[in-house]
């Protein structure tokens, strides 16, 4: 299955002092680059989030298929919430960088996977959404996943390109603006399967707490 990956990256990390979430190490690498990592099938891939993030995204493409296109850009305004980065994602992967790359595929992908980039184990969830969506014969287009408690990850999910597109349309119509609209409006009309996952992991860093119970070390004023 062909399909995008759109890496929501741009949050404040207010409950961590400002720190960027997806530049904390874990196991050797950042938590941006499992998220890479974990899409690295993907046909192109749009990080929303900070230019900071360049340097990670530039050791991720060192090992990335030669076909594959990355790029970095930014919800308007920043801190827009999540449904405004998902749209500045898909609009990034369907416009390409910038006008002169010759080179940036015409997106013809089937699903596009939305991924927190703060998860420590990102991996297991992409494969679990794109077995889903790659099996399923029921008219669903979008797959959001249930963590072992019942809640939601709109931040973990699988939804049809063309769909994503429409929804992303409608929203913002509906409402005049995404600007901090949760992934719940932008996906109020949107078909979705809700997906039991109890043996996934969906742990991630929020907060201090969050990092020391992990083993994460924040450098005191990083950014």
């Amino acid at each position: 299955m062909k399909f995008d990956a759109i890496i929501v990256a741009g949050g404040r990390g207010s409950r961590m002092g400002g720190v960027s979430k997806p530049l904390l190490e874990h196991h050797g690498e950042t938590l941006l680059e499992h998220s890479l990592n974990a899409v690295h099938e993907a046909q192109c891939i749009a990080v929303v989030g900070a230019h900071a993030l360049a340097e990670a995204v530039a050791r991720y493409m060192e090992n990335a298929p030669e076909t594959q296109r990355v790029v970095i850009t930014r919800e308007y305004p920043s801190y827009a919430g999540p449904a405004a980065a998902v749209a500045a994602g898909r609009a990034a992967l369907d416009d390409g960088p910038d006008e002169e790359e010759a080179q940036w595929p015409i997106s013809s992908t089937d699903v596009t996977v939305v991924l927190a980039s703060d998860l420590l184990d990102p991996a297991p969830v992409v494969a679990q959404l794109l077995a889903m969506a790659g099996t399923s014969t029921a008219r669903i287009d979008a797959w959001v996943p249930q963590d072992a408690t019942g809640r939601l990850q709109t931040l973990s999910c699988a939804i049809r390109t063309s769909v994503l597109r429409e929804a992303i349309k409608e929203a913002s119509a509906a409402h005049g603006s995404l600007e901090n609209a949760s992934m719940m409006r932008l996906l109020a009309t949107v078909q979705m399967e809700r997906l039991k996952l109890p043996d996934v992991d969906f742990s991630d860093i929020d907060t201090l707490s969050d990092a020391g119970k992990h083993g994460i070390i924040v450098q005191s004023g990083e950014h």
